[in-house]
């Protein structure tokens, strides 16, 4: 019985190690495009609609609310930031000729949008590249690029429009192919923005 009782003990064992190091693919998570191929795809990305919560901190003020953001081709796109009672804080229209501002019921217009919110709400983030960087690409002013493992941009600095540098990493990523950034945090000399994005419609 003795040697039996071993031989169970022994096979038991041996089916626990094999079940411990044994993997497996989690439900409806793809393998990440090669660097190059997502790359390509992410740029050709003019048409999307991301919806995302987020937490500006600066020293005029703290801002929590949802924004929307709708990219409608390169150069031109609607956003609107809304606090948790659904009341609009700003709602932005863009365009390569204009920037319309709707601040407060007043509405402004401008070249550049990222200095005109800074002028008017007193804390700004990098509007001009966040069509690139909301998909997980650098703008032209972009240095101190870091990649992961699976060749996905996780941080690098950037200075916008206004002068003002910022530091953005990715803390997260949707499990699709062209890993969809989901998680952000941007900060400067003197504004932290979180970005935590709820779906993306391509």
């Amino acid at each position: 019985m003795s040697s039996l009782f071993r031989m169970l003990a022994l096979l038991a064992i041996a089916l626990l190690s094999t079940a411990c190091t044994s993997t497996k693919t989690l439900p409806g998570t793809q393998t990440v495009l090669p660097q190059s191929e997502r790359q390509q795809q992410l740029s050709a990305m003019h048409n999307f609609t991301v919806q995302a919560s987020i937490g500006i901190k600066s020293p005029a003020e703290t801002v929590s609310g949802n924004l929307r953001w709708q990219q409608q081709d390169a150069n031109a796109y609607q956003a609107r930031l809304a606090n948790m009672l659904g009341i609009s804080l700003f709602e932005l229209t863009a365009s390569s000729e204009l920037t319309e501002l709707l601040v407060r019921g007043e509405r402004y217009h401008a070249a550049d949008a990222s200095n005109l919110l800074w002028q008017l709400a007193g804390w700004s983030i990098p509007l001009h590249d966040m069509a690139l960087w909301l998909r997980g690409l650098p703008g032209d002013s972009a240095t101190n690029l870091q990649y992961d493992a699976a060749g996905r941009l996780v941080s690098f600095t950037l200075t916008d429009s206004t002068g003002i540098r910022w530091q953005l990493t990715y803390r997260s990523f949707f499990d699709d192919a062209l890993s969809l950034p989901r998680q952000l945090q941007l900060h400067s000399a003197d504004t932290q923005v979180r970005l935590v994005i709820r779906s993306w419609q391509l």
